[in-house]
């Protein structure tokens, strides 16, 4: 049974929340889907993984894992603590449950629980990053991109693990010639973009400096298994600071990057409160926008619907019109996870609920 709400913007606006109490173990994470379960997947404590329709409120548990083990965060709180992270493909027949901050994770039929692969991302500095991992459509065939070590990934069939990249890399002796293909850099968060033809890859290079880069993934599965490491497709957006930072594909040519960054002085590069928007396809970078925006914190996630531009922090979301850089609004004391492209909806969640967020009042100024 849902349990409505109006909330208010800061401007008076009116604002439907409907909540869904889960009971059972505490909720971990949520994927939005188009399944016939419903429009969430979500992961629970127990390894329960659950369906949720949105419409009438209707849950179904599809299956239950072991889920992997959380390494100890010892030593490595500058990155956060290990946490379990749930990715999905847009059907939600298959899900991979992996360990952000961690090397360990899986892939799961959730028609049968059955585990169709089994994840290893390597030790190299894996603390540092979360787990690279997202689900593609290629050619309308479902495609997992994954981490197979800390400075490769690997495309396959998420139904049997058959790898869709194969390739040989030869490993780099030290003080001997590098490798063809040889690629020095820690694969870090995976954004496809929403056609799912490109994807973006936060990962990092020593000294360390972060180095976002995005690639073809149509080309990589298509034509050229080595695309990701050094294909005529990659483009390296910027350098900067730090990263594991908010971002978010704008459409399929542009993403949206916080921090501003500063070609001057790379330390702080990417420091300063805003957006940089950014063409994904172009290796100019000259093109980019700087959109200063003030902000007391970094936001936790960003997320947009090609017009406007989400941002959300831990106690609040602001949503900004893109085309004239004005906010729209702001709605205190709720903190969505995920935007729902397919209905137009945020979703925050809680220990044991869910809660869908709609703006109807958006529709007003789609034109």
């Amino acid at each position: 049974m849902f349990n409505a709400t109006s909330l208010l913007t800061n401007d008076n606006r009116e604002c439907l929340m409907r909540s869904l109490e889960m009971p059972g173990a505490s909720i971990l994470d949520v994927c939005a889907v188009q399944a016939s379960y419903g429009h969430l997947l979500v992961l629970k404590s127990d390894g329960e993984i659950c369906g949720v329709n949105l419409d009438d409120g209707l849950m179904t548990s599809l299956c239950s894992v072991e889920l992997p083990e959380l390494p100890s965060d010892a030593g490595h709180s500058h990155f956060g603590a290990p946490a379990w992270r749930l990715h999905s493909n847009i059907s939600g027949r298959y899900c991979a449950i992996v360990v952000d901050r961690g090397r360990k994770g899986l892939v799961v039929d959730t028609s049968s629980g059955v585990i169709t692969m089994m994840l290893d991302g390597g030790d190299y500095y894996e603390e540092t990053v979360p787990f690279s991992a997202c689900f593609l459509l290629v050619d309308g065939k479902d495609v997992l991109v994954h981490r197979s070590a800390w400075n490769r990934l690997d495309a396959a069939d998420p139904a049997t693990g058959i790898p869709l990249t194969d390739r040989h890399i030869a490993p780099y002796e030290e003080a001997g010639a590098r490798p063809a293909h040889y690629l020095d850099y820690f694969h870090g968060r995976l954004w496809p973009s929403p056609d799912g033809g490109r994807v973006l890859d936060d990962g990092w290079v020593w000294h360390p400096v972060s180095v976002p880069r995005i690639w073809s993934a149509s080309d990589w599965v298509r034509l050229n298994p080595w695309e990701s490491e050094d294909g005529a497709s990659v483009v390296d957006l910027v350098f900067r600071d730090d990263w594991n930072t908010s971002t978010c594909w704008i459409d399929d040519s542009h993403v949206a990057m916080w921090g501003l960054v500063d070609s001057d002085d790379p330390e702080e590069s990417g420091k300063r409160p805003g957006v940089q928007i950014s063409d994904a396809a172009s290796k100019d970078r000259s093109s980019d926008v700087q959109w200063p925006i003030e902000a007391d914190q970094a936001p936790r996630d960003l997320f947009s619907d090609g017009k406007r531009l989400f941002i959300v922090d831990e106690k609040s979301f602001a949503v900004w019109d893109i085309a004239s850089r004005t906010r729209i609004a702001t709605l205190p004391n709720i903190s969505p996870r995920i935007y729902d492209a397919k209905r137009g909806t945020l979703v925050a969640i809680g220990e044991s609920a869910v809660a869908e967020i709609a703006l109807p009042w958006l529709a007003d100024q789609s034109d």
